[in-house]
């Protein structure tokens, strides 16, 4: 009966190490979705830079297609 005590405690002692471990790793990945969340604002932001700046461009190559359509 000591035995399966002792085991209990084994056991439960084990259980509070991977609890532990399993609070550390949330933490770090939590922190790891902060950086990745910061990199998705950053590239939305140079898309939609991008986007902007390129847009005119872009309208002006489709009405020369247009032109270049409505001739054939």
């Amino acid at each position: 009966m000591l035995n399966e005590i002792q085991g209990m405690i084994v056991e439960i002692q084990k259980i509070r190490n991977q609890f532990g471990q399993l609070q550390e790793n949330l933490q770090q990945l939590q922190e790891a979705l902060t950086g990745v969340n910061r990199f998705l604002d950053d590239v939305n932001k140079d898309v939609a830079k991008w986007q902007f700046k390129s847009q005119p461009r872009l309208a002006r190559m489709q009405k020369i297609a247009d032109r270049l359509n409505e001739n054939k």
